[in-house]
């Protein structure tokens, strides 16, 4: 019997859905199946492999090749020098299926490189490479559906493609995750005892760990321990102001942080700053009409009854099947939807409409959904969902009919994901009075508002919240990602250019550097030999911003489209020679700055928020 590893490497979620899909239509052949991700397993398992065991890979790609970072790991064990070319893999069986975008150069880069790195080592490919490209009409979808055929064909036979994959359409798969009603919206009766319920401040936090905790099959790095500090932190608002004016075509907002009672202690310049978009004010009226109009809840052992008091519903969430107490998490439904899911800015995945077609009543709406659920339509699927960014709420007020169980919701609806944003404010400047902690920590947010096809204007999830609803002593959870920070060099020049970036990461190197000046003046004071810190010169192309006051020395542009100056000042041999050992920073909102003809080849990291 054939035995399946999935393992997946993945930043934004996609190479994670695509695992999920492959262990989830396979499972229907009964054999033994896992699924992790890639820097979960231990690579020296490897040349171990049994011979009857496939290892399928599924990653992305970011940007210009980049990898995420479980990739990382995993891939510098392929690269020692111990191992023996075309015998180290012998063993071993695989498949890679890649995600990534054609419109960039390196296109797919990670999976070419580890498709061709096992094949050096001596691995077997069951398959040839596949891959997802993004441009696709209808998304990666359009290059996994085939690859996908080719690959069930020739592990499990043609009998299975045909009756397990296109004859599953009228047949749903077991759900993973099971809940059940502990206190009855309406009378207060109910299974069991609702003395675990949540409802203090970190319930936005403690919602998210507890039904990752519950249930495996939605298990992430963010279940870990305290002391990698990778756990959310409460950071109180101390400041929220706009910066642009009020004809600005899109707004910017200085946010600063009050990190004195939280335990991180130290960023670097150019690291950033993740926010769960939620807060109490999400309890509203669009989260409890979702539950009262869409949603049902199981009575007995297998019907379903609508809920009649949202505010007052608690449910046990758990895996299905586990019967151990201490893995089941009691909350609110509330809270499921407010803190756990995005139902009001994210678009569902494929899956979404084949499960609701299930559970459509309409005969009409039933078609329609399978329609977009199958390989056919996944080009109209991806118009309709994609393109226009639907959410689910949006999708639930056009397909009336469908009348989807809480477990389903919680399975197939997209994840609350957190959002990055880079550190604008130097840890050297806002540190305490003994200089061990950082007190305040700032952040810049360009709000992201834009028109889909259809003309349907749009607003980010985290952004427009962060912007508008967002007031002084609020509270933010937040955690700041270690990355290693901008590059630095102690012994030469340097010239960063960040196209997209904004401004924030280059404020806070120019206020890090505008500290190691003056540390250069107190040691010198006190006769201690270090080395000068490097002049810096920074090009920036905002014509009214609030942090230009702290750039007076910097080099300008003086309007926000004539790249004309910088260009002359690049192309000037004699504007740096003059300034030996000096470190530049470019920064614009936009590639567009930059005329015909001219090319760059620049390292830098693009920090978008378009969800």
């Amino acid at each position: 019997m054939i035995n399946m590893k999935i393992l997946y490497a993945t930043e934004t979620g996609n190479a994670r859905d695509v695992a999920e899909r492959v262990a989830r239509e396979c499972s229907r052949q009964s054999i033994k199946i896992s699924l992790t991700s890639i820097d979960a397993y231990d690579a020296r398992q490897l040349p171990k492999e049994e011979n009857n065991t496939v290892l399928l890979f599924v990653c992305s790609t970011m940007g210009q090749g980049d990898p995420p970072k479980s990739f990382e790991k995993f891939w510098k064990f392929l690269l020692k020098k111990n191992l023996p070319l075309s015998t180290s893999l012998l063993n071993l069986k695989f498949a890679v299926f890649g995600l990534g975008d054609s419109s960039y150069e390196k296109y797919n880069f990670v999976a070419k490189k580890l498709f061709r790195r096992l094949e050096q080592l001596g691995g077997e490919s069951v398959i040839e490479l596949g891959l997802g490209d993004d441009q696709h009409f209808s998304g990666y979808d359009g290059g996994l559906d085939q690859w996908l055929e080719t690959l069930y064909v020739k592990i499990f036979g043609s009998e299975f493609y045909r009756e397990k994959i296109i004859g599953f359409k009228d047949k749903l798969d077991v759900c993973p995750v099971e809940v059940s009603v502990v206190v009855r919206d309406g009378d207060g009766v109910g299974v069991g005892s609702a003395d675990r319920v949540n409802d203090d401040d970190d319930a936005p936090v403690e919602t998210r760990r507890g039904v990752m905790r519950a249930v495996d099959a939605m298990a992430t790095e963010e279940v870990s321990d305290d002391s990698n500090g990778t756990y959310w932190r409460a950071l109180k608002v101390m400041k929220n102001e706009c910066c642009t004016s009020e004809s600005a075509v899109r707004q910017v907002h200085h946010i600063e942080l009050d990190n004195r009672y939280t335990d991180v202690h130290d960023f670097s310049p150019g690291e950033v700053l993740e926010v769960l978009p939620c807060s109490h004010s999400a309890i509203g009226r669009e989260v409890l009409d979702l539950l009262t109009n869409s949603i049902v809840v199981k009575e007995g052992d297998n019907g379903y009854r609508a809920i009649l008091d949202a505010e007052n519903l608690v449910v046990s969430v758990s895996s299905s099947g586990s019967s151990y107490k201490n893995s089941r998490y009691t909350c609110r439904a509330k809270y499921l939807v407010a803190y756990f899911l995005d139902c009001f800015s994210a678009s569902p995945r494929s899956y979404f409409f084949e499960v609701c077609a299930y559970f459509a009543k309409d005969p009409l709406e039933k078609e329609k959904l399978q329609h977009f659920a199958s390989p056919e339509g996944r080009a109209d699927c991806y118009q309709y969902c994609q393109r226009e960014r639907r959410s689910v709420k949006e999708f639930f007020e056009e397909f009336t009919s469908v009348k989807l169980p809480l477990e389903w919701l919680l399975h197939v609806a997209p994840k609350l994901k957190p959002r990055q944003f880079s550190i604008s404010s130097s840890p050297s400047q806002h540190k305490n009075s003994d200089g061990t902690h950082v007190d305040l920590i700032s952040i810049t947010v360009a709000v992201a508002k834009w028109t889909t096809p259809l003309k349907r204007l749009r607003s980010g999830l985290c952004s427009t919240w962060m912007a508008e609803k967002l007031r002084t002593s609020d509270v933010v959870y937040a955690r700041v990602v270690k990355s290693g920070g901008l590059p630095y060099s102690h012994t030469g020049s340097m010239i960063l250019i960040g196209p997209g970036t904004g401004a924030a990461p280059f404020r806070n190197r120019s206020s890090f550097s505008k500290s190691a000046v003056d540390s250069f003046s107190r040691n010198r004071r006190e006769k201690r030999s270090i080395p000068f810190p490097k002049p810096m010169s920074c090009f920036f192309g905002f014509l009214r911003t609030r942090y230009r006051p702290r750039w007076r020395r910097c080099p300008r542009i003086p309007r926000p489209r004539s790249p004309p100056l910088l260009l002359r000042c690049l192309q000037n041999r004699r504007t740096f020679s003059s300034r030996r050992r000096s470190h530049v920073f470019v920064t614009f909102s936009s590639l567009s700055l930059f005329p015909a003809g001219f090319t760059t080849s620049t390292k830098y990291t693009e920090r978008r928020e378009k969800s």
